[in-house]
């Protein structure tokens, strides 16, 4: 029984160790098997790793070379902030894209919209206004924008373009910026003004270059106003010799006072010039053609309106209106331009008035009375307490004559409210003693004494006042070649180009 126990156990042992052999056999092969798993898994780790590295290393560079792009156009800006580089706000840059062979944004300062051109455009490339009469009184330098330009160590940045929309008023400006070889563009459109603190509200005309035509005569006559700014020839002044600015308080303003016949010698006891006084001429090019209905001579009160979406026409052969006489045009619904043909004369109380019915104060640019005739001699007379207000008066050949004894303009000391380019401005004599002026180089056409108009003198110091708004004429600055600035007043949008 002993023997058959010790039997029993030995075969037991021989199938364990059996059993065991086999499954020894099977262990090596599983763990090589497990081995080479674990080192795809470490060697996916390390590529993914890898790859997540050199996808972050190229958004990094990505989003360093747009915001390289973004301050590159934060520079350009400020830059176009400076008097000297304002003046391109309003000229066009559009060279050829070499990828597209036309231009990079076209005249409507999309990118790719269709309307972009073979021609390169550049308004930009030499020019220098300050060469230019006006402008070297203003100490103005030339534009020194840079298209391209460094921010730091391998962040560069390119002007690809800018486009400048007349009607809308707003410009548009495309900037590349490149970090390493990584670029993006950035498209800014932004509305662009020009600033008005220089801009004409009386402006004398020269048309025979100092054969004393283009003559300010003012006597003491007020010129009201933060526009008031004035115009005129040396040549054909009192005093030849300044070409300069004069503002008021500066040292040399009675030199300029005497210059336009308003010192000491004309009865006048003060300086009545609110605005800056340029020494310099400028020569209009505006040569506006008679067109509309004829109204012949307006002798009558009456109204005339504009009409929505577009602007009146009129035509006048003369304006003659006494007592309390109105002549109202209504620019409710749009400008309305009168070409008078013939002189205008106010006596009396008698006025021309721009009103609204809107509840809107009325625009000068949206009345205005235009004249480029020869003969017969359209000068406009005002006397007594009469009143033009709120208007635009263009006269090549003639004269604003004043020959007023006060103010009929309601809450200003002025004949006139509005913006005068006229080739003359003449005050009527306040006293016998004061100087006489001869007009034209012809003692017998004495303007100045105005005895041979009114038969008496008149003391008033009414004169003309100039609104503060004159956004309405900023069209004409195009026509006088002003020395503007332009401004950008608002970013209408900014885009990340792909």
């Amino acid at each position: 029984m002993v023997i058959a126990s010790i039997t029993s156990g030995l075969k037991r042992r021989r199938r364990k160790l059996k059993t065991a052999g086999k499954n020894d056999g099977f262990a090596l092969p599983i763990a090589i098997f497990l081995g080479f798993v674990m080192l795809s898994f470490a060697g996916m780790s390390i590529m993914v790793a890898q790859s997540d590295r050199n996808t972050a290393a190229q958004r990094q560079t990505s989003s360093a070379s747009i915001l390289v792009s973004d301050s590159a156009m934060a520079r350009v800006l400020l830059q176009l902030s400076n008097p000297n580089n304002g003046v391109l706000l309003n000229r066009n840059y559009d060279p050829i894209d070499s990828k597209t062979g036309s231009n990079y944004l076209g005249a409507d300062g999309a990118p790719l919209s269709g309307d972009e051109t073979a021609t390169a455009i550049d308004e930009w490339a030499g020019y220098n206004p300050s060469v230019n009469s006006c402008y070297q009184q203003l100490g103005w330098s030339a534009p020194n924008l840079a298209l391209t330009g460094t921010l730091a160590p391998g962040e560069t940045y390119t002007i690809l373009a800018y486009r400048y929309d007349k009607q809308k008023r707003t410009g548009t400006l495309l900037i590349e910026g490149n970090y390493k070889n990584i670029t993006s563009k950035v498209l800014v459109s932004m509305t662009i003004e020009p600033v008005m603190d220089n801009f004409p509200g009386v402006l004398v005309i020269d048309n025979w270059k100092g054969n004393s035509s283009g003559k300010l005569i003012l006597r003491g006559r007020s010129i009201e106003g933060n526009r008031g700014n004035i115009y005129y020839p040396s040549l054909p002044s009192s005093n030849p010799a300044l070409t300069g600015i004069s503002a008021p308080g500066d040292a040399t303003r009675p030199s300029y006072l005497d210059a336009i016949y308003s010192g000491p010698s004309d009865g006048a006891t003060k300086d009545t010039v609110a605005g800056k006084m340029f020494a310099c001429g400028l020569a209009p090019t505006m040569a506006p053609t008679p067109q509309g209905t004829n109204l012949g001579v307006i002798t009558t009160s009456q109204t005339l309106s504009g009409a929505a979406g577009s602007i009146s026409y009129y035509q006048v052969d003369g304006i003659n209106l006494t007592g309390f006489q109105t002549l109202t045009v209504d620019t409710t619904a749009g400008p309305v331009y009168i070409f008078y043909n013939g002189p205008i004369r106010l006596k009396n109380s008698a006025k021309i008035i721009n009103v609204r019915t809107d509840g809107q104060p009325p625009k000068v640019g949206d009345l205005r009375f235009m004249s480029s005739s020869w003969t017969p001699q359209p000068d406009v007379r005002l006397e007594n307490t009469t009143c033009i207000q709120n208007a635009f008066l263009y006269s090549r050949y003639d004269d604003l004559e004043l020959l007023t004894s006060g103010a009929g303009c309601a809450g200003t000391n002025a004949n006139f409210v509005g913006a005068a380019w006229v080739e003359g401005i003449i005050s009527s004599k306040n006293a016998v003693s004061n100087r006489d002026v001869y007009y034209w180089g012809d003692d017998a056409e004495e303007f100045s004494s105005v005895l041979t108009i009114t038969g008496t003198l008149m003391p008033g110091t009414s004169g003309i006042s100039i609104p503060d708004d004159l956004s309405s004429l900023v069209d004409l600055i195009d026509q006088i070649n002003l020395p503007v600035k332009y401004k950008y007043t608002s970013i209408n949008n900014w885009q990340r180009l792909k």
